[in-house]
C-alpha cells in the first residue's frame, strides 16, 4: 500500500512523499508520484521510517526521582496528574509567566501538529508563559528584513530562476539545507545549461561539488566586506543601475560615502579581510556587469554570526544597486526560506478563551541566562519542552545544563531520551509524523496532506492528545480542543482554504496553487507610487533611521570581530540530519572536526588524531580530518557537541544566535 505523507520537520523544505506499507509496517519512503516535475525528497525523509522503529524509541511516560536522578515508568493518568499538579503549584507561587516554553522545531509545518503552536495554545489557556520571540535559525535576518523592505515576504518561487543568467550564493549550501523541495534540482538544470554560478564559502560544500559551481574561498563572517567591495567596483567601474537606485531606494548617498571614505572599500581592502584575492571580488562584479538578470541566494549562515544584521542588509543593497529586485531571474538578496505567502488554509492558533493570558517574549538564544538571572522578572521556575532539544541545540551547552538543573520542574515531549529529555522531570512519549494525520505547509505555493501511515506503538500519543489530556485535567479541556478530534480539525481547516476539492487533495496528497512563478516586489517596481513599500520612505531602505534607533547602523557596514591568533569555528548543518534529529540512525555520519592541512602541520596535528578544541565556554576533544577543502584559519564541526564551545552572547541589535562567530584554539590532545 502506498500512502501520501510529508515530513513535518524543521528542514527548510516540505516534500511530497509516499510511505510504502506492508503488513502494517512502513518499509520504504519514496517521492510521491503526484509531485511536481522538479520536486524531490532527501535522504533524511527517505530514512525517516527508521526513526519510528528504532530500538531506543520511548513507549511509556517517565517520571524522575530527583533524589536519585533515576526515571521510572508511569501510567498516563499518573504522569498527566503529576505534570498538572506541578505546573499549577509553580503558577500559584510564581505566576504563569514563570513557565518557560521551549522547543517547537520538532514539528513545525503542520496545520494541527505544530509543536510550538500546540504548546503555546495550551500554556496561554494555563494563564500565559514565557516563550521565544525568534528562532535559532534566522533571528538576525527576520529582525532586519522589515527595516529594508517593510515586510518578510521578499522571496521568489524557484521557477522564476529560469530567467537568471548569473546566480551568486554567499554562504548557501542548498544541497544540504534545501530551502524547498525543488530549488536545488532547478539549480542543477540551470548549471547544466551553462548558467554561471559562484559560491562564497570557507569550505567546499556539497552544493559547490554538486552544481560544479565556482568556489571563492572566504573567511567566515566576511561576506559583508566582500559584497561591499563588489558594490564599490560596480559604482566605480560601471554596472550600477543608477536609475533603479534613484527611483526605488532611500539613503544611498550616505552608504556611498562610506564606500569611498578611507579606507576605500575596494577589492584590495576586501581581499585583506576575506582571505581571497582582489581578482575574486572583481570576478563577481564582472559577472554582474556581464550577466543580467542576476539572482543572489544567500544562506542563513550569513546572519548566524556577529554582524549578521548588516550581512543581511548588504546583500539586499547589492541587488538594489544592480537593479535585480522585482524582476524575473533576480531576487531580493535575502534568504528565500519562508519568504512568500503559502496557500490559504486554516491552521491551529490561540484559543479565543486565552484572550486574557499574560504572555512574555524573549530571544531564544538567551533562555539559559534568563533562568540563571535571579533578578529576571518573571523568575523562570519551570520549562515545558515540546519538540526541542535545547540543551544541545542552543549555545553554551554547559550553561544550558546548569540552567535546566536550576528549574523546579520540567517536562518534555520526545521520541527518544535526548539530553534535554534525560534532564527533565517528566517525559511523554510522542508520535512521529508517519503516525498521525496532518496538512503540511511547504516552501512553495502548494499544500501537502500527510496521512497516518501506521499507528504509533501502544502507549504512545500525539502532542495534541497529550495536551488534550492535560487541559482536561486542568479544567480547560473544552477550550483547548473546542470539541474537535484531530481529523475533525483538519476537515475544519479545509473549509477555510483555497482547496476546492478536499477529497481529491487527501487522495493525491498535494494541492497546487494557481501561480507557482511568484516573485516579490513586482507591483512596487512596476508602480512605486501606487504600491509603495511599508517602510518610512516607501522605498527600499539602504539607510534606515529606524534601524539606527533600535541600536543598529544607519546603513550596512563591515565590522571585524575575529580576535588575532584564533581559529574561527563554523558549525553548519549536516546534510544527513536536522540538528540532533536522525543522529541515531544508520547512515547519518557523525562528522569529526575538519581542518586545513597547513594549519594542522603548523601545530603537529596529524590526520585521524585526537585534538582538543577550546573556547571561552568549554572544551571538546574529537578526531580531526585534514583537508584542502577548508580555508586556513577556519575549522568546521557540524554536530551538536559544537555547542559546548559556542556563546549565548548574541549578535546585536537582533539578539540572534551567533554560533558561526565562535573563536577557538586547537591543539593535539
Amino acid at each position: 500500500m502506498k500512502i501520501p505523507v510529508s515530513c513535518n520537520k524543521d528542514c527548510g523544505a516540505g516534500c511530497p512523499l509516499c510511505a510504502v506499507v506492508e503488513e502494517g509496517r512502513v518499509v520504504k519512503i519514496t517521492d510521491s508520484a503526484e509531485k511536481g516535475e522538479w520536486m524531490s525528497g532527501c535522504g533524511r525523509g527517505y530514512r525517516s521510517h527508521k526513526v519510528i522503529y528504532h530500538q531506543d524509541r520511548l513507549r511509556t511516560p517517565l517520571i524522575k526521582n530527583r533524589e536519585t536522578g533515576e526515571f521510572r515508568e508511569a501510567g498516563w493518568e499518573e504522569a498527566i496528574e503529576y505534570t498538572a499538579d506541578n505546573l499549577q503549584r509553580i503558577k500559584k507561587r510564581h505566576g504563569a509567566g514563570s513557565v518557560l516554553h521551549s522547543g517547537g522545531g520538532g514539528a513545525c509545518r503542520g496545520a494541527l501538529h505544530n509543536s510550538h503552536v500546540l504548546a503555546v495554545r495550551f500554556l496561554s489557556l494555563f494563564g500565559g508563559c514565557t516563550t521565544a520571540s525568534d528562532t535559532y535559525s534566522s533571528a538576525a535576518s527576520t529582525f532586519t528584513e522589515p527595516y529594508i523592505y517593510g515586510t518578510g515576504y521578499h522571496g521568489i518561487d524557484a521557477a522564476t530562476l529560469a530567467d537568471s543568467k548569473f546566480i551568486f550564493m554567499p554562504g548557501a549550501n542548498i544541497a544540504d539545507t534545501r530551502f524547498g523541495c525543488e530549488l536545488y534540482n532547478r539549480l542543477k538544470a540551470l548549471r547544466k545549461n551553462g548558467v554561471r554560478m559562484v559560491v562564497l564559502e570557507p569550505r567546499k560544500t556539497s552544493t559547490i561539488t554538486g552544481l560544479d559551481a565556482e568556489w571563492i574561498k572566504i573567511n567566515p563572517g566576511t561576506d559583508t566586506a566582500f559584497a561591499a567591495a563588489v558594490i564599490h567596483d560596480l559604482i566605480a567601474n560601471g554596472g550600477a543601475d543608477h536609475d533603479f537606485i534613484e527611483k526605488y531606494t532611500h539613503g544611498f548617498e550616505p552608504f556611498r560615502q562610506w564606500l569611498i571614505n578611507s579606507p576605500v572599500k575596494n577589492a584590495d581592502w576586501a581581499a585583506d579581510i576575506c582571505g581571497c584575492s582582489a581578482d575574486a571580488v572583481r570576478l563577481v562584479a564582472d559577472c554582474y556587469r556581464e550577466y543580467s538578470p542576476a539572482a543572489l541566494l544567500p544562506g542563513l549562515s550569513l546572519q548566524r554570526g556577529l554582524g549578521g544584521e548588516d550581512a543581511t542588509r548588504m546583500m539586499a543593497v547589492l541587488q538594489a544597486v544592480t537593479g535585480n529586485i522585482g524582476r524575473r531571474g533576480g531576487s531580493s538578496g535575502i534568504c528565500t526560506w519562508s519568504s512568500l505567502p503559502r496557500p490559504r488554509c486554516g491552521k491551529l492558533g490561540m484559543s479565543p478563551a486565552s484572550a486574557g493570558a499574560k504572555m512574555h517574549y524573549a530571544p531564544v538564544s538567551l533562555w539559559p541566562d534568563m533562568i540563571l538571572d535571579s533578578a529576571h522578572n518573571p523568575p523562570l521556575k519551570a520549562a515545558y519542552n515540546c519538540g526541542g532539544n535545547y540543551l544541545v541545540q542552543g549555545a553554551d551547552s554547559a550553561k544550558s545544563v546548569r540552567a535546566w538543573a536550576a528549574l523546579d520542574f520540567s517536562v518534555t515531549h520526545e521520541l527518544f531520551l535526548t539530553p534535554t529529555a534525560a534532564a527533565s522531570d517528566v517525559v511523554f512519549p510522542v508520535a512521529d509524523y508517519l503516525e498521525r494525520n496532518d496538512i503540511v505547509f511547504a516552501e512553495g505555493n502548494f499544500l501537502l496532506y500527510s496521512h497516518k501511515a501506521v499507528n504509533p506503538p501502544p502507549g504512545v500519543k500525539s502532542d495534541y492528545e497529550i495536551f488534550c489530556l492535560l487541559a482536561e485535567r486542568m479544567s480547560f479541556g473544552a477550550e483547548f480542543s473546542e470539541g474537535r478530534s484531530e481529523l475533525e480539525w483538519l476537515d475544519y481547516f479545509l473549509t477555510s482554504s483555497d482547496v476546492t476539492e478536499p477529497e481529491e487533495f487527501k487522495h493525491r496528497g498535494i494541492w497546487f496553487g494557481a501561480d507557482n512563478e511568484r516573485l516579490a516586489f513586482t507591483d512596487f517596481v512596476a508602480d512605486p507610487e501606487t504600491h509603495p513599500l511599508k517602510t518610512p520612505s516607501g522605498k527600499i531602505e539602504i539607510s534606515s533611521e529606524k534601524f539606527k534607533a533600535v541600536g543598529g547602523n544607519l546603513f550596512p557596514i563591515y565590522t571585524e570581530h575575529r580576535p588575532a591568533g584564533k581559529f574561527q569555528l563554523i558549525t553548519p548543518h549536516a546534510g544527513s540530519r536536522i540538528n540532533s534529529q536522525f543522529i541515531n540512525i544508520e547512515g547519518t555520519k557523525n562528522r569529526n572536526l575538519q581542518m586545513n592541512v597547513a594549519d594542522a602541520a603548523a601545530r603537529g596535528i596529524t590526520d585521524g588524531s585526537l585534538v582538543r578544541i577550546s573556547s571561552n565556554t568549554g572544551v571538546v576533544e574529537t578526531i580531526v580530518e585534514l583537508s584542502e577543502d577548508i580555508i586556513t584559519g577556519t575549522a568546521c564541526l557540524s554536530c551538536s557537541y559544537s555547542n559546548l564551545l559556542t556563546s549565548t552572547l548574541p549578535t546585536l541589535p537582533s539578539k540572534g544566535a551567533r554560533t558561526h562567530s565562535t573563536f577557538v584554539d586547537i591543539e593535539p590532545a
